[in-house]
This record gives C-alpha cells, structure tokens and sequence, in this order.
C-alpha cells in the first residue's frame, strides 16, 4: 500500500436529511448500527469523497444523524478542529498522508486498534487499509492517489507526438502543441497555485532532481541549493505554456481547463481522471489518457509521489467513537467499492483497475517516492507555499524565495521545538 491524497470551489454539506429521501434499501446497509446522536465528518471534495459522503449519509436515521461537509477547505478545518482545546467541531475526517503525518505528530488523532479489531469481521477490514503509528491503528486508508500525466491522445495523434518522460521532453511537446494546434489555449496546465499546490509541485521536481528537504538526520532545511534553483527554473519554463493566471491554478481550475478543451497535457491528480469521462461537465470524454508524471531529468525518477487517503477521527472527539467508527466503516464496506470502483484506486484487494488508476501505476514503476512522512514538512510546505510564487512572478529571484523561505522555516522549525 502506498503510505497519502479536489467538486467546484464551493462547500457542499450533504446533511441527513437528504439522506432521508434515499430509498429504503439505503437505510438497511445501516441498520445495525444501535448508536445515536449527531455525526460529523468533513473530506475533501473529489470524486471519491462524494461517493463517500453519500453512504454515510445514508446511515441517518431516527435518533442518528450523520452530516458531511466536502470542502476544498477539508485540511484547514480538519487541522483547526483536531487541534481545539475544547472538542472538536468533527469526529471524523478523510485525511491524506501528509494531513495525517502533521496530526500524529502533534497527538492529535484518536487510536483505532481496538475498534479496528472488533470490527474486522463485520466490514472485512483488511490488513493493507490500516495505517499505524507505533503499534496503533491511527487511520484506516481507502484509497491511492498520485499526480500523473493527462495528456490528449487525439492531439498526440494528429500531431504524431510522442508521450513525454521527461520535463524536457514535455516543453517540446508544448512547444509544438503552440505552433500546430490553435484550438488550445493552454498547451500545460498544471496545479501551480499560490500555497499547498505549488509547494507541493516544487517538491516534486526539485525531488526529482534529486534533491533532500532536510539535512540527513536532522530537521535543519536543505532546499535552498543548486537544486531548488534548478526547480524554480524549470517551472517558469513550464509556467510559459500555461494560463496567465497560472498562480491561481487550483486542481480544480486545471481539472476545467482540461474538461473544457482548453489545455492539451499536465501534471494532475489520479483522483480527477474520472471526470475528465464525465459527460455532464466534460467536453473531452473519451480523449484523455495517463502516464506517469515526467521525470525532472533525463535517467530520473518521475517527479511525482505516492499518497494515501484514509478515515481518521481526533482525540478530542465530542461523538461516541464506537458509532463514528462503525459509521465510517460501513462507508469503506466491499459494496461502496463495488459501486464506487471507477472513481479512484480503493486500497480494497476487492478493487477492479481501470485505466483511470494507469498514471498512478507507471508513475510507481518509474520510481515514484512516498511521500515525506518528518511532521516538520508542512512548515516548509507553508514556506514554500507563499515565496516560490514570488520567485516565479519575479518579484524575487530564486535563491533569494530560497533563502528567505529556508530562514522562515527555520523560525517556525524553533519555534515547535524541531529545531534546538
């Protein structure tokens, strides 16, 4: 299992009362489950979740109510509310790897391990979804994600163009899409927006050229070299073929651009390629393919990671956790991945692949690295989140975002005590 992974800009809360209106059948999945009062789990807004937030929506009933809000917010308010003094405002959320690994670190997730083992026979918990820490079942995982290639196939074919490996390659491609191909606006979109997206993109490559975030052993930053600069360098080359507005490329922006014809090839996450099949919001259906994500250079590995998905709840819990647990199992149940099977790749063994899941496969087999677990990388995500733009709108050059991003993380780094 790889050990961690956005519905439009705005929040849609699925409360129970819509999951009244569902047919019978939807009450019965639940029905054994003798728990009551008010759940409340939050997720983060793609295809899975929605399916998700669905069946455990279902589990309402009389006496039990189960509320889900999908937000592209889902990782601040997850954070917000695991970290309250008081309890939190959810008992439950849909986490990534790096979400998790920040929580863990901080104390902040309920244990699961003996829930998980009362329970495993009922919802046919498999070993590869639990996700421990020392010992502890802290998360149980649901699916895998991984940012990959789309490219168009149909362009690739007129235009008799080769799948790109590299980055390199890629800009020549982009290149000759400009030249040859004027129905596209964007020949790259890619998720270069101001914060998470495009710290997580300059990790990607600048990993790929080989690069460490950390000091070996230590939690003093690395980044600030050679490497970083080449990233930096890299990605304005990349930036050239892309909106105007590329510093405000979400996953959801560059989702559109590719749904409504407007971008030829990127760098997006696994988790979006069944909408590009999606004939009520999708132009292109039909017409998009995946690889793995180019390598940084030639002979690299490609310049994406591996992430995990998975259910945890916080130690500051305020609902019974014997009845969110149940809830969110029945959730992950074999049924939900049956009917949900082509909307992402489920860690279930029960999952059947489609070519949805290709991306995140070749990605692997190109050497794709997990994803950094240190508790400290989301203080320099949370740097480089806001100077790398900086570097790439010109405001700053690229070893001084560096520099100054290094200096920023090594205050906050102190500050937690990470650093002494």
């Amino acid at each position: 299992m790889f050990i961690d992974l956005k519905l439009p800009r705005r929040t849609l809360v699925a409360i129970a009362s819509a999951a009244l209106l569902l047919p019978g059948a939807a009450f019965a999945k639940c029905g054994d489950i003798k728990g009551k009062g008010d759940i409340t789990v939050v997720a983060p807004a793609f295809p899975s979740t929605q399916h998700l937030a669905k069946e455990m929506a279902s589990c309402s009933r009389d006496g039990l109510k189960v509320i889900l809000k999908v937000t592209p917010e889902a990782r601040v308010e997850t954070e917000r509310a695991f970290a309250s003094e008081g309890k939190s405002a959810f008992d439950a959320a849909i986490v990534s790897g790096g979400v998790y690994s920040g929580l863990v670190s901080k104390g902040q997730l309920q244990p699961m391990t003996d829930l998980a083992a009362k329970y495993k026979a009922k919802y046919k918990i498999e070993d590869g979804m639990l996700v421990k820490s020392n010992g502890q079942v802290m998360a149980v995982a649901f699916q895998q994600n991984a940012q990959n290639l789309f490219y168009r196939k149909d362009i690739f074919d007129k235009l008799g163009l080769k799948v790109p490996t590299t980055y390199d390659e890629m800009l020549q491609v982009a290149a000759v899409i400009k030249a040859k191909e004027p129905g596209i606006d964007f020949p790259i979109a890619q998720t270069f927006a101001k914060g998470w997206d495009i710290s997580a993109e300059f990790v990607n490559i600048y990993v790929g050229f080989g690069g460490k975030l950390f000091k070996p052993g230590t939690a003093q930053p690395a980044f600030n070299n050679e490497a970083g600069i080449k990233t930096i360098e890299l990605m304005k080359s990349v930036s050239k073929f892309m909106t105007p507005n590329f510093l405000a490329s979400n996953s959801d922006d560059v989702m559109n651009q590719f749904q409504q014809g407007k971008a030829a090839m990127g760098v997006l996450w696994a988790s979006r390629a069944a909408r590009m099949d999606d004939p009520a919001a999708s132009k292109i259906v039909g017409k998009m393919e995946f690889a793995a994500a180019p390598a940084a250079m030639a002979g690299g590995k490609s310049a994406t990671h591996l992430w995990w998905d998975g259910v945890a709840m916080p130690k500051n819990i305020a609902g019974d956790r014997d009845t969110v647990f149940q809830v969110l199992m029945d959730a992950l149940d074999e049924d939900s991945t049956k009917t949900g099977n082509d909307l992402t790749i489920w860690v279930r063994s029960s999952y059947k692949p489609t070519r949805f899941g290709t991306g995140v496969t070749l990605s692997a087999k190109a050497g794709a690295p997990i994803w950094p677990s240190e508790p400290y990388v989301g203080l320099v995500m949370g740097e480089l989140g806001k100077l790398v733009p900086e570097a790439l709108g010109g405001t700053m050059s690229a070893k001084q975002a560096l520099d100054t991003a290094a200096e920023n993380y090594v205050k906050a780094a102190t500050e937690k005590g990470f650093i002494k």
